[in-house]
């Protein structure tokens, strides 16, 4: 399991550059869990633990207290942790999915958030993006896997105007500066 503590951003060296509405966020715990959402002890089994039941619907993300699930794949979801919960879970999902068929992996290290807020973030976006982000196709609760500025990404959506950019670490500097130099016209 990894420990975040002492964890340094790919991006830490341009953030004093980032305006208004784009930040970094604090290192959260990531964990990809898979598992087949019609067996009724997988799904009781992660809501017992993780205090919500997991999206089934595609791309939509389901939160509870201190820990959200972005549906991912059919079979597949990345659960998001305030990083002090994340070992425990990692833990109680082992023990309490313990005999089925599953995969629970820690990710954390994997990715670093951007967040993205102000009334220009669609039209950030959809420059950075071949999806539509248009509010009336991609609303708060949902979230997709695409690219941003050429690299994988997961976007999420928080409120109307905040989002969440989940990008591979090794591409945290490119794309916060991209998305630095993309919000440039709008402030």
């Amino acid at each position: 399991m990894v420990s975040l503590e002492n964890r340094l951003s790919s991006a830490s060296n341009i953030i004093e550059q980032f305006p208004p509405g784009l930040r970094e966020l604090p290192f959260q715990g990531q964990i990809n869990l898979r598992g087949d959402p019609e067996n009724k002890n997988f799904m009781t089994s992660t809501k017992s633990v993780l205090g919500l039941d997991l999206p089934l619907s595609p791309n939509t993300v389901s939160v509870g207290i201190g820990v959200k699930a972005l549906w991912l794949s059919p079979d597949e979801w990345l659960v998001v942790a305030e990083d002090q919960k994340q070992n425990d879970l990692v833990w109680k999902l082992e023990k309490a999915l313990a005999g089925e068929h599953t995969a629970i992996n820690d990710v954390s290290a994997n990715r670093t958030i951007f967040e993205l807020a102000g009334n220009h973030v669609h039209q950030v976006l959809m420059k950075s993006s071949e999806f539509d982000f248009h509010p009336r196709v991609f609303s708060p609760g949902n979230c997709v896997q695409t690219l941003i500025a050429k690299s994988q990404a997961i976007v999420e959506q928080i409120e109307p105007n905040t989002f969440h950019i989940y990008v591979r670490c090794s591409f945290g500097r490119y794309v916060g500066a991209w998305l630095a130099d993309s919000c440039k016209e709008f402030v």
